[in-house]
C-alpha cells in the first residue's frame, strides 16, 4: 500500500463508521449504529477492516478522529479508542477533526456558492458552521457559533443551502436559503477521512494527550451538580 496508512473514526451522532486509507487514496469505509458504539464494538470493527487489507495496527502511521460536536458518549469512546491506539503505536500521529467540516463533504457533488451545517446545541440554539469552496476542496468561512436558529437565518449568506442534523429540530427558512437533503445530514467515516487527510497534509497534527472534544455544553451531571451546589464545577 501507499504511504502513509491511516484510518478515521467517527463516533459523534447515532451513525459511527470507521475508514482506511493508503497515500491519498479512501481504501474502504465501514459503518456501524449507535447501539453498537461502545468501545468493543468499535475496537472490533478496526480491527476487521485492518484484517481484510492485511495490516496490523502497528503498520498505521496517522490517525483522523471526530471531536465533535456531537454526542458526549460516541465522543468520549472514539477519542479514548484514538489515545489507546496512539499509545500502543509510537509512529502513529493524530488529527482531530471537527465534525461539522466532515458533514460539509457530503456536499461535495453539490452546485452551491454557500454552505452551512447546521448541528443541534439544545436550549433553542444551533451551532452552525459556513464553508465555500477553494480550488475544489470545501472549506471553512469564518468561525463557528452557536445562536438561535432565526439569527443564523437572518445573518446567513445568500445564496446558501443548509445540511446538518440540526435541520431535524428547528425551522431555518428564507430567501435564498435552500435546504439539502436529508441522506446528506450526518457525518461519514469518509468525509471525516477526506478533511482529516487534507488537515494531514498541511501538518495539522496534535499529541494524543491533547485531542479534546468539543462539546457545546457541560455534561447533564456536571450541570446538576453546579445547579446543586450553585458554583462552577472544576473539570
Amino acid at each position: 500500500m501507499e504511504r502513509p496508512i491511516s484510518i478515521a473514526i467517527e463516533t459523534s451522532c447515532r451513525r459511527g463508521g470507521v475508514a482506511l486509507g493508503a497515500g491519498e487514496e479512501l481504501v474502504e469505509a465501514a459503518g456501524f449504529q449507535a447501539q453498537q458504539r461502545h468501545a468493543v464494538q468499535l475496537v472490533a470493527r478496526l480491527a476487521e477492516l485492518l484484517s481484510r487489507h492485511g495490516l496490523r495496527a502497528a503498520d498505521l502511521e496517522e490517525m483522523y478522529v471526530s471531536i465533535g460536536p456531537g454526542s458526549f458518549t460516541g465522543l468520549r469512546v472514539g477519542l479514548s479508542v484514538a489515545r489507546t491506539l496512539a499509545q500502543l503505536v509510537s509512529r502513529l500521529r493524530c488529527v482531530g477533526v471537527p465534525t461539522a467540516d466532515a458533514v460539509a463533504q457530503n456536499a461535495a457533488g453539490l452546485a452551491f456558492e454557500n454552505l452551512g451545517v447546521v448541528m443541534d446545541a439544545r436550549e433553542g440554539t444551533v451551532y452552525a458552521a459556513t464553508f465555500r469552496r477553494d480550488q475544489g476542496a470545501i472549506v471553512p468561512a469564518g468561525t463557528p457559533r452557536v445562536l438561535p436558529p432565526e439569527q443564523f437565518a437572518a445573518q446567513a449568506p445568500r445564496p446558501i443551502i443548509l445540511i446538518g442534523e440540526g435541520l431535524a429540530y428547528c425551522r431555518i427558512a428564507g430567501d435564498g436559503i435552500t435546504l439539502g437533503d436529508e441522506s446528506l445530514w450526518l457525518p461519514s467515516p469518509e468525509g471525516l477521512w477526506r478533511v482529516g487527510r487534507r488537515m494531514a497534509r498541511k501538518g495539522e497534527f496534535e499529541d494524543f494527550h491533547k485531542l479534546r472534544p468539543l462539546y457545546l455544553r457541560k455534561p447533564e451531571a456536571v450541570r446538576l451538580w453546579e445547579k446543586r451546589r450553585g458554583e462552577p464545577r472544576e473539570n
